[in-house]
């Protein structure tokens, strides 16, 4: 009988400190998704423009290819009276020869005419372009980083795109790109950090033939 009596007491008494502590001890299950806070108002991210080749030059433009299997490749500005442009008057051209290694072929880049070696796209998460390239041919978008504003000089590679023969817009978001572990700083912090966009440029699998590879309008959205 006593036995009981205590034995009540005791939920009783555990009752009483539970209720007046019912906010100090919270335990939640570990099976249950984390709750998620109401999130805020949208605030829409201004597109950061990175070159739309109207100031008709090339900045800092470089080409490169495998030359052991006959590639090769030449980038330069579009002649307006050859080249339609996406927009505007001026758009970029590279001329290349992908060679016979399927290993790869060849590629091509630049720097900006609208900031001093670079552009700050901080906030942002995806390089858009539209490009013109031969139907069917594969190629991928590559973002360099610069040694400034932070960003410290990773290249980073997006995944393989397809081209159509006519212009076309095409969209990588930074998270589908990969650190290019062959070129670019190898100590930094294996992140890619859009506040120093040095270089946006291209490269053309190998054995796909030659051909001209058209782009423009470069954006950071």
């Amino acid at each position: 009988m006593k036995k009981s009596i205590l034995t009540v007491l005791t939920i009783i008494m555990a009752a009483i400190l539970t209720a007046g502590c019912a906010d100090v001890l919270v335990f939640r299950s570990p099976f249950r998704p984390k709750p998620v806070k109401e999130a805020g108002p949208v605030v829409p991210v201004k597109p950061v423009k990175f070159e739309d080749f109207e100031n008709g030059t090339l900045v800092g433009s470089y080409a490169y290819a495998n030359t052991a299997a006959g590639a090769s490749c030449k980038y330069l500005i579009g002649d307006p009276s050859k080249d339609k442009a996406h927009s505007g008057q001026y758009c970029a051209k590279a001329i290349y020869n992908s060679g016979t290694s399927s290993d790869w072929g060849s590629g091509f880049g630049a720097s900006t005419s609208y900031g001093a070696g670079y552009i700050d796209a901080t906030g942002r998460t995806s390089v858009v372009f539209w490009a013109n390239v031969p139907e069917g041919t594969t190629f991928y978008c590559f973002c360099n980083e610069a040694n400034a504003n932070g960003a410290d000089g990773e290249f980073w590679n997006g995944p393989d795109m397809t081209g159509s023969g006519k212009w076309m817009e095409y969209t990588v978001a930074f998270e589908d790109m990969h650190k290019n572990i062959y070129s670019g700083s190898q100590t930094g912090d294996n992140e890619l950090d859009p506040s120093g966009i040095g270089v946006v440029g291209f490269q053309v699998g190998g054995n796909q033939g030659n051909g001209t590879f058209l782009v423009d309008d470069i954006w950071f959205k």
